[in-house]
């Protein structure tokens, strides 16, 4: 069994490296990659554990954070980057970027939150929360709100698409274009998360793995936890239409983040 889109407690995930290794093999996964948020620190920690294990294939990877201005008036979507060295000049500055601006972002969404529900996260709340990921984000600013009253999820994260923060992405454009001279492989992540969003159409996709291959787009992930069958014939046929690879990953995060994505399972389930 493959998975190649697995996450930890290093960005948004639930189990640290030992524990997700532990549920990778009890569900018999067999090839699986390690793509936490905007950090390869989970990834490489796992490597550790797998260097001399000859019964599991594992790829390093990495998901990062990205924009589209020039496209539906610019447009969110994640990249994930595979088979690369640790030491690689290119993902480390790629990463450093993108944890500065999220850094910037971190303190819109503080502004936000007191904005809409009359409660100011302190500094020294998110520096405590900080040393527990290298990913910080609107999981853990939610964590962070429960501490001061009872507040629903689902209304909490409807709530924070007011956030304005397109500015603060790296262009997907850029990302291709510095990992050129990389030995890695770069995947579109779950392209029905775009379709949902943005409430754009197959086509649009299309378009999208279109404009991202002429900067060097690799890969579709055409299997994923939120994909359909019909949604994994469409995205197969695009990625086949521009000669790039197809990968699958559940984008499992654990049950208590993700109640209900499990390990191994890259289709939707009904």
């Amino acid at each position: 069994m493959k998975d190649l889109h697995i996450h930890t407690k290093y960005s948004d995930g639930e189990f640290d490296e030992r524990e997700i290794l532990e549920k990778i093999k009890e569900e018999g996964i067999s090839e699986f990659a390690i793509c936490d948020h905007d950090t390869i620190e989970g990834s490489e920690k796992v490597s550790r554990l797998v260097k001399n294990d000859k019964d599991l294939i594992f790829h390093s990877g990495v998901e990062l954070s990205s924009r589209i201005n020039e496209m539906y008036g610019g447009i969110d979507i994640h990249l994930l980057v595979r088979d690369f060295d640790y030491n690689d000049s290119n993902i480390i500055k790629l990463i450093d970027k993108i944890a500065y601006l999220r850094d910037l972002k971190i303190e819109r969404m503080v502004d936000l939150v007191e904005e809409i529900y009359g409660v100011r996260i302190s500094e020294e709340e998110i520096e405590r929360k900080k040393r527990e990921t290298n990913s910080f984000g609107k999981p853990h600013i939610y964590a962070l709100l429960l501490n001061h009253g009872d507040y629903d999820r689902e209304t909490f994260y409807k709530k924070m698409r007011a956030l304005k923060a397109g500015d603060l992405k790296i262009e997907a454009k850029e990302i291709l274009e510095t990992l050129k001279s990389s030995d890695c492989y770069v995947t579109l992540a779950h392209p029905f998360e775009i379709m949902d969003e943005y409430k754009v159409s197959y086509e649009d996709i299309d378009k999208i793995v279109s404009y991202l291959k002429n900067y060097g787009l690799d890969a579709v992930e055409t299997r994923h936890s939120k994909h359909s069958e019909q949604d994994y014939e469409v995205f197969s046929s695009i990625a086949r239409k521009y000669n790039l690879k197809e990968t699958c990953g559940s984008d499992y995060h654990g049950p208590r983040v993700k109640p209900h994505v499990k390990l191994g399972v890259c289709v939707k389930e009904n």
